[in-house]
């Protein structure tokens, strides 16, 4: 089974701690990598649609719920949000959560450097959070 990489898990990671460390109201949430990746969805909307971009998260749950067994009932809406994050901080961990949180954002990061390069991808996610974080080899 193709597994996150390292490089674009660990880039995960450091989005999600700057935003966690900037947005005093997600401190410690589990499901930080979630609310992410709705904050990312009209900035690459713009770029490729709406549409396109929810295809690319429902893309990247699908391959996520491979390694995350507690994103399996979750359901992107047509808005992009995700369908479902309540009943799963109901019934999961808030560890579970959070590496599931973790392993789609990663994985959604790997689809779109697959689909628009990695120095596209890492420009518009620096534009999007103001930061200037690199993927590592």
């Amino acid at each position: 089974m193709n597994r996150t990489t390292p490089k674009l898990r660990i880039y995960a990671e450091r989005l999600i701690a700057y935003d966690l460390g900037r947005n005093a109201s997600s401190k410690s949430k589990p499901t930080a990598g979630f609310v992410l990746i709705e904050t990312l969805n009209p900035h690459f909307g713009a770029l490729m649609g709406a549409a396109g971009f929810r295809a690319l998260i429902s893309r990247a749950l699908v391959l996520a719920s491979a390694e995350a067994a507690c994103l399996r009932d979750l359901h992107i809406k047509a808005d992009g949000s995700f369908e479902g994050l309540d009943e799963l901080e109901a019934q999961a961990n808030p560890e579970e959560i959070a590496a599931g949180g973790l392993v789609l954002l990663a994985r959604l990061l790997g689809l779109l450097v697959t689909l628009i390069g990695e120095n596209l991808t890492l420009q518009l996610l620096n534009n999007v959070n103001g930061i200037q974080l690199v993927l590592e080899d």
